[in-house]
């Protein structure tokens, strides 16, 4: 058998194929890469979907964006309440954010921000603002952020140039990712609106209850914003805050089941009329308790009679044995009361209030409570919630 003789390979051949070996490798270890990036991207869009806080998901998604690619700054925008603006909420890296509201007035100047917006579809153009070391050429991904008809905002990505494969294909992933983005906000945008409709309804059911005694007219929002102003001192955060509105609001539904000659009552109670006064907070827990949403604010409701002594109502309970929530809307309940008229008793000046009550620390209410009230008190913030003089 005669054998054929083989032809000998080139160096530059031999070259070539290693080189065609080097990018197969590299684009391998790239695209298993952009798959490890889209199974986060599964989790992200998980954690994104179920959060209700707007805040929270605008400094997730844009940490998230900045994970994908390496960008200059990636910020988002907004749309404003009447649907006529688009409003910087959010940069990252923060101090680039002044450059950013530029880059995009230009954009909307020469009319590309408009045709993406209007398009619906993220697109990648070059900058018009910001320039790279050596001027090289900056580009800009404007992603809005819409879900069906609604436009909620966009998505601002100021990046370095790359024609390279592969990093195309990661800003595929920004594309994936915007939509999650629009999804998420979307959810929380529908959450948040259904959440005021029903604050404005209870607040309705409240208006009504207090229209009743027009002397407690406006009480239960006092309340709750005398006690935010409290909790801010003591340094609760947003969430916590939040439930203050609910908890003021709805700390008094119980007296809708005490009958008026009661409530209006301008003579001093017999011991049965108190009685009855003293149930209304177990009256309003038991209203709230069965309504998952305002489980979190039963406290507030059960617990604002109670004293730091044991001598309150309706379960005697005492010091730390008594709610925070509890322990902030009595000083709040209280200080309101006393600067206000009612049937039974003439406002006093705000000052003389306050002391009346620092005086009442350890008997009455918390020492800790008290001192956060006295710091909200001096920063002036009680006096502009009361509306009263000093």
């Amino acid at each position: 058998m005669v054998q054929k003789k083989q032809m000998p390979i080139e160096s530059n051949e031999i070259s070539s194929v290693i080189e065609k070996l080097h990018f197969l490798e590299e684009s391998n270890n790239a695209l298993v890469a952009i798959q490890n990036k889209l199974e986060r991207l599964r989790y992200f869009h998980s954690e994104m979907v179920v959060s209700h806080d707007i805040h929270h998901i605008l400094e997730k998604g844009l940490a998230k964006f900045k994970e994908l690619v390496e960008t200059k700054v990636c910020s988002v925008f907004l749309v404003d309440e009447r649907g006529f603006e688009f409003v910087h909420k959010m940069s990252i890296p923060k101090e680039l954010s002044s450059i950013v509201q530029k880059e995009v007035d230009a954009q909307i100047d020469s009319g590309t921000f408009g045709w993406i917006i209007n398009s619906g579809i993220p697109a990648c153009v070059p900058t018009e603002i910001f320039r790279g070391e050596g001027n090289r050429l900056q580009s800009v991904i404007i992603a809005p952020l819409s879900h069906k008809e609604r436009t909620m905002g966009v998505v601002v990505i100021v990046f370095e140039e790359d024609q390279d494969f592969i990093r195309q294909q990661t800003l595929k992933l920004l594309y994936v990712l915007a939509g999650f983005f629009s999804l998420a906000l979307q959810n929380a945008f529908l959450f948040n609106d259904l959440k005021h409709s029903y604050f404005n309804t209870i607040q309705g059911i409240t208006n009504s209850m207090e229209a009743r005694d027009p002397y407690t007219r406006g009480h239960s929002h006092r309340v709750g914003q005398i006690a935010k102003a409290i909790a801010e001192e003591l340094n609760w955060d947003s969430d916590d805050l939040e439930l203050i509105d609910w908890g003021g609001m709805l700390h008094d539904v119980g007296k809708i089941g005490i009958n008026d000659a009661i409530l209006n009552k301008s003579s001093q109670l017999e011991d049965e009329e108190y009685e009855a006064i003293k149930l209304h907070p177990l009256i309003g827990a038991q209203i709230v308790k069965d309504i998952p949403f305002l489980k979190p604010v039963v406290p507030y409701i059960l617990e604002h009679h109670e004293r730091f002594n044991g001598k309150g109502y309706p379960r005697g309970l005492t010091g730390e044995d008594i709610s925070i929530e509890g322990r902030l809307l009595a000083v709040a309940d209280v200080f309101d009361a006393m600067t206000t008229d009612r049937t039974y008793q003439k406002a006093f000046k705000p000052e003389v209030a306050v002391e009346k009550i620092l005086r009442s620390a350890n008997s009455q209410f918390d020492p800790k409570i008290i001192k956060a009230f006295e710091r909200s008190w001096r920063s002036g913030k009680l006096i502009k919630i009361t509306g009263a003089s000093v």
